[in-house]
């Protein structure tokens, strides 16, 4: 207030500042109360008398705050008990008491959030705010999130059905083309075989992709981090790529920093996955020149390194504008790419938000004509710094080659013939005589009759499923009680795997099933260590 002000406050009279302050607080539109020490009205604008006349009424008679809140609860619903009106105005008293707002409704319907505040010489004044819009805009954005959980849980549940339908039928065909891949074949029908091989994990690519996307944007997507080399795990990955550029006549360079801290904390798989996408990209968008992939690092903070892997190609560039869709999912740089090139328009925008739950993120610097350079960052933990992290994978070179011994007796229980056949085909090879049911029920008739050494279980069977089938068995108290149980299973979402274990299943592998992966999960829960699994451990390194 300034002195001129202040001035012409002291200048007025009580009457005439009592005067000011009541014509101004009869204009607020909201209410304004003032009690005495007792809790009689000295002052109420009309905005407090109209909401609160009953309880203003019983003041006036005499009666104390909570027995005149007794009787404004009685005048809007004459229907409730005693017991519950006096339930209802000591909540209110004990939230008035500790200086918290109360919510109360007015005879009109309104809400009314009233603060009651203490003033110097034991009056309280209490300030009224109408909050009924803003408790139903709440309402509404309650019942929109509702909603939008149901609709994702229905798009979650949609997706998985979805996968499940296709890895199956892909099941049959990508272990069927294995199995040719390895027979005698002649030079002509190895191609064809070839082909079909690629273009299933192709199709099976853009199910995982759409997965993925689904599970990043439902915050169910996981990281895990464990102690890895990123110069063998770079190396090995660009090994996989690398034909594919020197086939379209390119040069391909892998170039990484010499002072690279040697083990590092981070997820391999998802970084694979990242550097995969764009690696893939920049050949597929490069027609001549050159493919490089630089691998370099800074201190982020005390304790992280951030990780930088530039992948620079000589292709056809991106325009500014195409640049800010460029990470959008279904996005493609423009209509006729999909047709000219393939793709989802999925891999960028998944490669960008994994590398954000990383700690990172990709972005751009491109010309058309002139090359793009994608430049892939996340945090890392050296591994000096990890206190009880996991440990990498195991070491090749350590793990001692002991098969199985021949004749290990397999029951495989599956409702789908040709599931059943791919998983025969691939397991004769190594020895394993398999024996097989249709069903939960047919499965557990063959356990009373002979004795087995594994039994592979799918998920969804007719009239007795996989889990009710293990539930049944280990309940059982049968010497087969606690055989190893391996889930054969088209469920790859996020957390099945878990959820299988979990459940007390001793093992997981999901279709389309490939052969080292089964023999390596049939070696593991047996307690073995093959030469399958020796080769399905060294290639889960690369994925």
């Amino acid at each position: 207030m300034t002195e001129e002000a202040a001035a012409r406050a002291r200048s007025m009279t009580g009457d005439e500042r009592n005067r000011i302050i009541a014509e101004a607080a009869g204009r607020l539109p909201d209410g304004f109360t003032v009690h005495d020490k007792d809790d009689k009205i000295l002052f109420a604008n009309p905005r407090s008398q109209q909401d609160f006349a009953a309880t203003f009424a019983a003041l006036e008679s005499g009666a104390t705050l909570y027995e005149a809140t007794i009787q404004g609860i009685h005048s809007l619903y004459p229907d409730l008990g005693d017991e519950e009106c006096k339930a209802l105005s000591k909540a209110i008293m004990e939230r008035i008491e500790a200086g918290e707002p109360v919510e109360l409704f007015t005879p009109e319907g309104r809400i009314v959030q009233v603060t009651y505040r203490p003033l110097s010489d034991g009056r309280r004044v209490a300030v009224g705010a109408d909050v009924t819009e803003l408790r139903a805009r709440e309402r509404e954005l309650l019942e929109a999130r509702k909603k939008a959980e149901v609709a994702n849980e229905a798009k979650t549940a949609f997706l998985a059905n979805i996968s499940h339908e296709v890895r199956t039928p892909l099941n049959a065909v990508l272990g069927m083309a294995q199995v040719l891949e390895q027979s005698d074949l002649g030079p002509a029908q190895k191609e064809q075989v070839e082909a079909i091989l690629e273009a299933g994990k192709t199709l099976l690519a853009v199910v995982n992709d759409v997965l993925d996307i689904s599970k990043i944007e439902a915050g169910r997507f996981e990281i895990s981090p464990i102690e890895k080399d990123l110069r063998h795990v770079m190396r090995r990955t660009c090994r996989i790529w690398e034909p594919r550029a020197v086939e379209k006549g390119l040069d391909f360079d892998l170039r990484i920093a010499p002072d690279l801290p040697g083990l590092l904390c981070f997820d391999p798989v998802r970084v694979c996955q990242c550097v995969a996408n764009l690696i893939s990209n920049a050949i597929k968008f490069t027609k001549d020149g050159a493919v490089t992939v630089e691998v370099g690092w800074r201190a982020k903070d005390a304790k992280d390194v951030a990780v930088t892997i530039a992948v620079r190609d000589t292709g056809i560039g991106l325009d500014d504008e195409t640049i800010t869709r460029l990470f959008t999912p279904f996005t493609q740089a423009d209509a006729s790419v999909s047709r000219t090139h393939g793709g989802t328009g999925l891999g960028l925008a998944i490669a960008r938000q994994l590398a954000q739950l990383m700690g990172g993120d990709v972005t751009v610097e491109s010309q058309p004509g002139k090359g793009s350079c994608f430049t892939f960052e996340f945090a890392a933990v050296p591994a000096e710094e990890v206190k009880g992290g996991k440990r990498a994978l195991r070491k090749l070179d350590t793990l001692p080659e002991v098969g199985w011994r021949e004749g290990l007796k397999v029951l495989l229980a599956d409702d789908h013939p040709l599931n059943r056949k791919v998983a025969r085909l691939f397991l004769e090879p190594f020895g394993v005589c398999v024996e097989e049911a249709c069903n939960g029920k047919e499965a557990l008739a063959l356990l009373e009759k002979s004795a087995f050494d594994v039994l592979l279980l799918d998920a969804y069977m007719p009239e007795l499923d996989g889990l009710e089938t293990l539930k049944r068995l280990r309940a059982s108290g049968e010497s087969w009680a606690s055989m190893p149980v391996i889930a054969l299973t088209a469920d790859a979402m996020t957390g099945d795997r878990e959820r299988y274990l979990a459940a007390g299943m001793d093992g997981y592998v999901a279709k389309p099933i490939d052969q080292r992966a089964l023999a390596s999960e049939i070696s593991r829960v047996m307690g073995h260590a093959d030469k399958a699994s020796l080769e399905m451990a060294e290639k889960t390194e690369t994925v």
